[in-house]
């Protein structure tokens, strides 16, 4: 077995001549500042970086409020259909007087759209529309 105090003490790195003597001209020579650039040339990728989800935000918050919404009166639409079509539904098999009654709302300002002052009802009048329609009173 060997032992330490019987290897070789010899230096197995040379450095070549005159290197210290240069070496703070060359570090110096790697470090030196680059001539300045102006600010967006120097940081062009971080402005793109920050530019595309600005814009893409942008584009989707236009989009959004561009969308046509629906009334918030989901009867405003009615007045665009043609009385004749709403009747010829109406009286159609599709839907019956029970369900026009129980899912229509009343109220005294919607009775008043539908008769004007110059229309008269006769009291035989609305005892046949009680016979017909079937009111329980």
């Amino acid at each position: 077995m060997k032992r330490l105090e019987d290897i070789a003490k010899k230096q197995p790195f040379t450095v070549p001549d005159g290197y210290f003597d240069d070496l703070p001209m060359r570090i110096q020579a790697r470090i030196q500042a680059p001539q300045s650039q102006p600010f967006w040339a120097t940081n062009w990728g971080m402005s793109l970086k920050l530019a595309i989800p600005v814009l893409t935000i942008g584009v989707v918050a236009i989009l959004f409020w561009k969308t046509p919404s629906s009334p918030s009166d989901p009867f405003a639409k009615l007045d665009t259909i043609p009385s004749e079509q709403l009747l010829a539904y109406l009286e159609s098999d599709a839907v019956t007087t029970e369900e026009v009654i129980e899912n229509g709302i009343l109220t005294s300002s919607t009775i008043n759209t539908l008769y004007t002052e110059d229309e008269e009802i006769s009291s035989s009048d609305i005892n046949e529309m009680v016979q017909q329609y079937d009111f329980n009173f």
